[in-house]
């Protein structure tokens, strides 16, 4: 064991890494995912420290008692404060969410400057919770600061504010304003984004946005990642009689699940379907009134929250997958679809534009609601009657979440970090290296 320059003890010259990952879990999805999985690539290349919440703590160390300790990895845990507990009681009025957040950013920044002061860290990284209103204050220590993906500048459509109600227009509405003026003038917003030694942008749109409104140029990262392609014959999927549609999301006004079920009214009556919806929210009881007004609630299995393995399995079930979300960054059903060789139907819009082509998905234009409800309508007739094509998109779902592997990730997210360490700008390393020519976020 060596010592670097400072005297602090360096374990075979591998560099040090701290991670902030809010949300980090082994056996859930979503934001968890990506925490963990960030988590284990980094520790592949760096020695890497993860400061994450209390509330993960026991699924993780029941998962390194089971599966072994992992090379270079340590994990710290932000407790919970009365306040938090407090605060969950509340959670459906706008924006506790986000004091609850900002509350816990402010401890973990205070534990990472303590470890920060016995490791030196040479890089540390936002990784998971990351819609751009809180930023970390990681920027604020003398080390090289990663900041994204990136999310959470897309809003809702203002066409499609009349079909969320009182309650849709008010919370989508103030959210609009709210990004509006945070994204402009918060000045943790400004001094992230002008800090940082890269920012990662988890869409074209938000690069754009960010280079739009701060001047700052940001590299593009998906969100989000999969830990492998499931082996399973996708060249002659039999297409089920009936057709089998998976819907899966928070049952609230932006997963938009109301357009799907005005546009399963319309099917031609001789086309057998049956829709299972996995997901809760406070619009349940809406929409279910609503699939019993339309004449489609015999057709749906309201399934709520499966635990993650459950809910994977459902992509076996599935012939396809409808992402009706009217603001979403990206979207992980979407890559887990395509990852178990599902096509997806999916609005043309936000980050699931880049991430769905014409090979793996049908996109429909975001014009008005009627004629998305109407393109939603075609699209599933269409697929309906051409089981062809389902196995094509099947075989093309695949081939497109094959460029979308964390492993892939990680090897970029490596060459990230060695630039920023290197007080090098990131985007240098797009040409030189045949590894960044081989993978394109997009």
């Amino acid at each position: 064991m060596g010592r670097r320059s400072d005297g602090v003890p360096e374990h075979g010259g591998v560099k040090r890494v701290l991670l902030l990952a809010a949300a980090c879990n082994p056996f859930r999805g979503s934001d968890c995912a990506v925490g963990w999985h960030r988590a284990l690539e980094t520790a592949k290349y760096f020695d890497t420290w993860v400061i994450c919440s209390a509330s993960d703590r026991a699924d993780i160390q029941r998962y390194l008692r089971e599966k072994g300790e992992i090379p270079r990895l340590h994990f710290c845990f932000v407790n919970a404060t009365r306040l938090d507990e407090l605060l969950k009681y509340i959670q459906p009025f706008f924006y506790t969410h986000f004091l609850d957040y900002h509350l816990w950013q402010r401890r973990a920044f205070k534990l990472a400057r303590q470890l920060h002061q016995q490791l030196k860290f040479d890089l540390t990284h936002q990784v998971s919770l990351v819609g751009f209103r809180e930023p970390s204050f990681l920027w604020k220590l003398d080390a090289p600061f990663v900041w994204g993906p990136v999310g959470g500048t897309q809003n809702y459509p203002w066409r499609f504010l009349y079909q969320a109600g009182l309650s849709g227009v008010l919370l989508e509405g103030l959210r609009t304003v709210v990004n509006f003026c945070q994204f402009r003038f918060s000045p943790r917003v400004r001094l992230a984004a002008r800090k940082a030694a890269c920012v990662l942008a988890a869409n074209p749109d938000i690069q754009q946005n960010f280079w739009k409104i701060h001047g700052v140029k940001t590299e593009i990262l998906l969100d989000i990642g999969l830990e492998e392609i499931p082996k399973r014959e996708t060249s002659n999927r039999i297409l089920s009689n009936p057709l089998r549609l998976l819907w899966s999301g928070d049952l609230k006004h932006h997963k938009a699940l109301n357009l799907l079920l005005q546009a399963l009214a319309l099917l031609p009556p001789e086309l057998s379907f049956e829709l299972k919806i996995l997901g809760k929210g406070p619009l349940e009881s809406r929409w279910k009134q609503l699939a019993r007004r339309l004449g489609v609630a015999h057709r749906c299995r309201w399934e709520g929250w499966l635990p993650y393995d459950q809910a994977l399995e459902q992509y076996a079930w599935a012939d396809i997958l409808v992402f009706t979300s009217l603001r979403e960054t990206t979207g992980s059903v979407v890559l887990e679809a395509l990852g178990h060789g599902v096509p997806v139907i999916c609005l043309d819009h936000q980050g699931v534009k880049y991430l769905v082509t014409d090979e793996c998905g049908v996109k429909i234009p975001v014009t008005t609601p009627e004629k998305v409800i109407l393109g939603l309508k075609d699209a599933i007739t269409d697929l309906a009657h051409d089981p062809e094509r389902i196995n094509a998109l099947s075989r093309g779902a695949v081939a497109r979440a094959q460029r979308f592997l964390w492993s892939l990730n990680g090897k970029y997210m490596a060459g990230i970090y060695r630039a920023a360490m290197e007080n090098r700008r990131a985007s240098i390393i797009k040409s030189p290296v045949s590894l960044m020519k081989r993978y394109a976020p997009y």
